[in-house]
């Protein structure tokens, strides 16, 4: 019971990974670090979005590597790209979907809003000659109309569940030894009060005296 207890509540969380694919569509080309997105200062960022992510170690999922993303995509294709982070950070599959698209949505964002993409903002177009009234020539300039933001696209509307591959060994080696020590502890319990019940009657009959047992005859 204690290794099928083990395995359903704690190993098999420890296997669990959440994964997440996504593609990203500048409004122009827009150099894009990927590596960024799962750096922690926007774990954190994602993490300081939502009440609900409060429980969420960030910094230990940073600094112990317990998510990475991948690129997926030849250098000259639009990538998609997979972020896979650990189970046992989450209480569930939503919670995770929330999180793992906060991430991606506030690293997208940040790539916008730090100038590497117009994101919004217009920008100034070459100048060009107009002729003017009287054969005057007139020197304008153009302003671009606000390009639309970026876009993320989600391969999947619930994060996937993929299995780390971690040994089935140690969770049968550690469901053994817990069910061995539970065991000990129930049977120390429940012998407990027979052995009290014998010292109190041993200490109640006082020390045994010359001659009790001894027929005299």
């Amino acid at each position: 019971m204690a290794a099928a207890l083990y395995t359903a509540f704690v190993y098999n969380r420890a296997r669990e990974e959440y994964a997440l694919t996504f593609v990203v569509e500048f409004p122009q080309e827009t150099p894009f670090r990927y590596e960024t997105v799962i750096y922690a200062d926007n774990l954190e960022s994602a993490k300081a979005s939502d009440e609900a992510f409060s429980d969420i170690d960030t910094e230990h999922m940073a600094a112990d590597e317990d998510i990475s993303i991948l690129r997926m995509g030849g250098e000259t294709e639009s990538p998609a790209y997979m972020i896979t982070a650990a189970g046992r950070y989450f209480s569930d599959r939503t919670q995770a979907t929330k999180f793992l698209r906060a991430v991606v949505e506030h690293a997208v964002a940040g790539v916008q809003s730090s100038g590497h993409s117009s994101g919004g903002i217009a920008r100034q177009l070459p100048a060009f000659l107009w002729p003017g009234l009287h054969g005057r020539v007139r020197i304008c300039a153009g302003r671009a109309a606000e390009p639309s933001a970026a876009r993320v696209m989600y391969r999947q509307n619930v994060v996937s569940v993929i299995d780390n591959g971690a040994s089935p060994v140690l969770a049968a080696f550690a469901g053994f030894a817990i069910g061995f020590l539970l065991a000990g502890f129930i049977f120390c319990a429940a012998d407990y009060p027979k052995v009290r019940r014998g010292k109190s009657a041993q200490g109640s009959a006082g020390p045994a005296r010359p001659g009790d047992g001894v027929d005299n005859n």
